[in-house]
């Protein structure tokens, strides 16, 4: 009888343990818990005040601060025009958010977009904004140099002739020494948590025709010279020369970074299905992570549809090996969908034992305060 009762009370226990091993280890796929801070709400003192206090009170620890939207600087930079909407005021935002931060229980990332330009069919109103002075380093669709004046003008007729917008092309090698840099920059003057690239990517399929680009594509992929006899079987695709652009930026990037501020989590906003980012934005990210090039991936998992959402997550766990599974931070919309249905995303995330999850964004929560405390309870 005494046995039996023993036998019981170490079952009970063994369960205990079990159970409490188990919501241990779905907690730990939550330790991430990030949030995007869209730019236009860094602008003043107060308006950063209230994001870190939202922040505390709701419990993310990773923040990733835009500071570099379209080709402009949210901090104080000799290289990158200020943003209009600092123009009147010496104030840094990048400066007062790193000394706010310091001692609370969250991590601040520089968000930087890296190749998007410009959007707007106005043209910027910093005399040395890249669009008005480098065309020439401009992505386009054509091998021909981007006629930004009368892309303009036809943008202002149709605001989607050109697509999003202006990129960068990420096969010119001085927007590759300009956007180095631009990292150098912060590095030197900031003490960073962490940097994340966003826009790390072409604009869509059929981009990437910078003329410049071309001429050492051309050079890249001919035969040996004097050597006619070789084959050209290994020579390289010009998808292939995309896709090594993006990466070799990013690795020299990840030197750099290292360099400086060993201890800086390197991240990339990344199109969710992989397939998807090879092929058609020639974002090669699980390479990335492979080569230790980002700590995080953060797949832009927007989508309201819980299948697509799942079938995105499925595309990752194929892609990925197995022991990188906890490097990706999974990027969930709420603008287009109500709580519980992201709610929903969160619960699939921790299921499959993703890194974290980054909620996109702020916005919506400094405009309905509702949506907020409905989230809260998925990221506990």
């Amino acid at each position: 009888m005494i046995k039996s009762t023993q036998e019981q009370i170490l079952r009970a226990i063994y369960i205990a343990l079990i159970f409490f091993l188990i919501v241990q280890l779905e907690a730990s796929s939550l330790d991430n818990r990030a949030l995007w801070i869209v730019r236009d709400h860094i602008i003043t003192k107060a308006d950063i005040d209230e994001v870190l206090q939202f922040a505390e009170n709701n419990n993310y620890n990773n923040l990733f601060v835009q500071v570099r939207g379209r080709g402009d600087a949210y901090y104080s930079s000799k290289l990158v025009p200020r943003t209009h909407l600092l123009r009147k005021t010496k104030f840094d935002p990048l400066e007062y958010i790193l000394k706010k931060a310091k001692g609370k229980n969250f991590k601040i990332h520089a968000w930087l977009n890296v190749y998007y330009l410009w959007s707007s069919p106005e043209k910027p109103i910093q005399e040395d904004h890249l669009l008005l002075n480098h065309p020439e380093w401009l992505d386009t669709k054509h091998p021909d140099i981007m006629d930004v004046p009368n892309t303009l003008n036809l943008m202002k007729k149709n605001k989607n002739i050109n697509g999003e917008g202006f990129y960068l092309a990420p096969t010119h090698p001085e927007v590759d020494a300009h956007l180095q840099n631009i990292i150098t920059e912060l590095l030197q003057n900031y003490h960073l948590d962490g940097i994340h690239f966003d826009y790390i990517r072409y604009h869509n399929l059929g981009w990437g025709m910078n003329p410049t680009g071309l001429k050492f594509f051309l050079n890249y992929s001919s035969g040996m010279p004097g050597i006619p006899s070789i084959a050209l079987q290994n020579k390289l695709k010009f998808s292939e020369f995309k896709k090594h652009a993006i990466t070799k930026f990013l690795k020299k990037a990840s030197m750099r970074i290292r360099a400086y501020q060993p201890h800086c989590i390197i991240s990339a906003a990344v199109k969710p299905n992989i397939h998807q980012a090879h092929n058609t934005f020639s974002q090669e990210w699980d390479v990335w992570l492979n080569n230790g090039y980002i700590d995080w991936a953060v797949p832009m998992n927007y989508t309201k549809d819980n299948k697509v959402f799942n079938k995105n997550i499925v595309s990752i766990i194929n892609g990925l090996d197995p022991d990188l599974i906890d490097n990706v931070i999974m990027g969930i919309g709420i603008y287009n969908q109500n709580f519980d249905s992201a709610g929903t995303k969160i619960k699939d995330t921790r299921k499959n034992k993703f890194g974290g999850v980054s909620i996109f964004s702020y916005t919506v929560f400094k405009n309905d305060s509702k949506y907020a405390k409905g989230i809260i309870k998925y990221l506990d």
